[in-house]
């Protein structure tokens, strides 16, 4: 594929791919690290780091102590004492790392500058590409082409989607009594918006050689 998670515009989340445009005052890996989940993940895997190391140096220690001082010579004696010591090392190393992880206690100023506040998070500015279009397009693209290309296919398959079905993608709920137009005025409403959406993405689809016209 030419474009995908190795582009630096470019990551993948939950099986899709986006593209963090320049005008969104965020860098790629700075998005990455904001997107939901990031965090939890990243969590998961340094507590597995801790726990891997504290549970090996805990059963290490006990069962060297336990041959080098209490003299234990059986092998289940010193596999129980590794055992335990593991056990007691896991749990030492999961609390000492409770207690200096910004990201699990949120009270680290970095953190807060980092992630903004709770109740205003920061809003993230990325374009979800399509994968055939990922596929398509060269690999020198630079991000803001993604996400130029990206937006215009989206818009172009909803008008496309929405004129077929008679039905607008995004309706406005605001909108009742005689302010709701005819069936007549929104076929034609969605007919003009797909007639623009597909003059928009023609030279899209002939740059990479789209063939859902």
């Amino acid at each position: 594929m030419p474009v995908g998670a190795d582009h630096p515009s470019c990551f993948t989340a939950s099986g899709h791919l986006y593209v963090v445009p320049s005008d969104s005052g965020l860098s790629r890996d700075e998005v990455r690290e904001r997107w939901p989940g990031a965090g939890r993940r990243r969590r998961v895997r340094l507590g597995d780091v801790w726990l891997l190391t504290g549970g090996v140096t805990g059963g290490l220690f006990l069962a060297s102590v336990a041959g080098g001082v209490w003299h234990a010579t059986s092998v289940l004696s010193l596999v129980a004492f590794f055992v335990a010591g593991g056990l007691v090392g896991a749990v030492l190393a999961l609390g000492t790392r409770k207690l200096f992880d910004d990201d699990a206690s949120g009270t680290g100023e970095a953190d807060r500058r980092r992630r903004g506040s709770a109740h205003h998070p920061v809003p993230l500015h990325v374009v979800q590409v399509p994968w055939d279009v990922a596929w398509a397009a060269p690999a020198d693209a630079t991000g803001d082409e993604l996400a130029l290309w990206s937006t215009l296919v989206v818009r172009y398959r909803d008008a496309r989607a929405a004129f077929a079905s008679g039905e607008s993608p995004a309706g406005d709920p605001s909108r009742t009594g005689d302010d709701v137009p005819s069936a007549s005025e929104e076929i034609a409403r969605l007919e003009s918006e797909y007639r623009a959406a597909t003059a928009a993405y023609e030279p899209v689809a002939q740059l990479l050689g789209l063939q859902d016209r």
